[in-house]
């Protein structure tokens, strides 16, 4: 099955003939032991019988001459995965999960050598955990796409308007009661994620997306309004009803400490996580020119207005996360007003194209991902992109049907640049059982075009190979 490797490998040489190998993976080094109980396990839910640890069959070995975040695969008279990096060898594997097959109890494999690496590292997919509840096992079995496809990061988007599902020792009271994550729950994300070479990114959502966070602890975080009825009805630039508790006090001392505290414990809940996503984007802004804490900070600050304000924000929030040793994520959110107050460390996800846009925003300095809503998002089944409209995209480009996104009638392209870092697939308001079947084969098509630049199959091809992948890959994440 060397042509329905998804990814496609950049090199694949097919020597002839069949390997019959026993149905067991071992390690040379110690430190991988890890991923051989990762391969057992997946071997034998993929398989529907029982690997074993032991030699005879599969061999994980390093080779530090080999690129970072590559590997090979040689299959002759024994199956060998090399790589110089826990990432390259979970390619590995992923790799040979596809190519496995099975005679009886033994495994099968078409002798060959493989040689591969993908062009962007960063490939994601992001798990919106708020608008419906997902169960852990269920997360697993997304994280078990991710291994399968190649696809190293997971962005776990923790809180919104509508609840919280992480849990707060500050803050108790912020949890969504029964439905929130526990510190146990979290700990065994962040194995099963170590287990198969992914990187967690954790979101926690401001200024905007704020209703829970308000709501919990109003003397806190809310604003200070002098008098709500002044923005009663009010309605965003966009024609959105605005919610006054939708968005924190940008200028309270007391609201920034508390977020200070809670990016801390974000931090300390997520101990490997390099990455910690803001948020950043969909604040109700106007909000803050009826908050008197707000216009007083301003005032003091020499910062002209709301939109400004909301840069400063950013930019402060980014600049804790930097304190804290970790580097910062955004949503294309913010205004270019004030842009230049947002350190450049800072990675923005351009999504929307409409409250900035990906050239500007490479002008600016910054690192950007693209999360084009089209064709990238998956949205509680509606506007559903398929696997062929993103093999038809590329990563330098930003599609989209809303009216309000620069997007819409004429795409945005950018040249390819080591500052276009990669792209990503978000999942919204969906559960598990709505959005798995997307997944598997959105993701695997994004995935694919991140890992070649240049197209390598066409449509038809494509096509069939994603189906030849899938089969195997329902038989992972299945219920058991």
């Amino acid at each position: 099955m060397l042509n329905n490797i998804i990814p496609i490998p950049k090199k694949v040489e097919a020597s002839g003939g069949i390997l019959i190998a026993q149905p067991r993976i071992y390690t040379d080094c110690p430190e991988w032991e890890i991923f051989v109980e990762t391969a057992v396990d997946s071997f034998s839910r993929m398989c529907f019988f029982n690997f074993e640890k032991g030699e005879g069959g599969v061999i994980l070995t390093r080779d530090n001459a080999l690129k970072p975040a590559s590997y090979t695969v040689s299959i002759d008279d024994k199956a060998v995965i090399s790589a110089p990096d826990d990432e390259g060898i979970c390619y590995g594997i992923a790799t040979l999960l596809q190519l496995a097959e099975l005679e009886g109890e033994m495994l099968t494999l078409e002798k060959c050598r493989i040689e591969d690496w993908g062009d962007k590292n960063y490939r994601a997919l992001m798990l919106d955990l708020v608008s419906s509840w997902h169960p852990l096992d269920k997360v697993l079995r997304f994280m078990d796409v991710c291994f399968f496809e190649k696809v190293p990061y997971v962005h776990l988007h923790l809180i919104d308007n509508a609840a919280c599902r992480i849990r707060s020792k500050a803050y108790p009271k912020l949890a969504t009661p029964k439905y929130s994550y526990s510190y146990e729950d979290i700990e065994t994300i962040r194995n099963y994620a170590r287990a198969r070479g992914l990187k967690l990114i954790p979101e926690f959502d401001i200024p905007g997306h704020a209703r829970r966070l308000v709501n919990t602890y109003p003397e806190v975080f809310g604003n200070k309004l002098s008098n709500e009825s002044e923005i009663q009805g009010a309605v965003s630039e966009v024609g959105f009803k605005i919610n006054t508790d939708d968005v924190i006090c940008a200028g309270s001392d007391e609201c920034f400490d508390g977020m200070k505290t809670l990016f801390q414990e974000v931090a300390e809940l997520f101990p490997e996580s390099e990455y910690i996503h803001i948020g950043g984007d969909e604040a109700y802004i106007q909000v803050w020119d009826h908050c008197p804490v707000c216009q007083k900070y301003m005032k003091d600050n020499g910062i002209s207005d709301r939109y400004e304000l909301y840069s400063e924000y950013v930019a402060r929030i980014s600049k804790f996360v930097l304190e804290l040793g970790r580097t910062p994520i955004v949503w294309e959110g913010f205004p270019r007003k004030g842009s230049e107050r947002i350190p450049k460390e800072t990675i923005v996800i351009a999504w929307e194209s409409h409250y900035n846009i990906a050239p500007d925003l490479l002008e600016d300095g910054f690192k950007i991902i693209n999360g084009s809503w089209q064709p990238l998002y998956i949205f509680n089944n509606s506007k559903r992109w398929t696997k062929e409209d993103i093999m038809n995209w590329n990563i330098c480009e930003w599609q989209h049907w809303w009216e309000h996104s620069a997007a819409t009638l004429n795409p945005i392209h950018v040249p390819n640049s080591d500052k276009l870092w990669g792209a990503q697939i978000s999942i919204w308001g969906s559960t598990y059982e709505n959005a798995i079947s997307a997944v598997v084969e959105n993701l695997a098509a994004m995935s694919e075009r991140c890992w070649n630049l240049t197209r390598r199959t066409n449509q038809i091809n494509y096509h069939n190979m994603s189906n030849c992948m899938s089969i195997k890959l329902h038989k992972l994440i299945q219920d058991r």
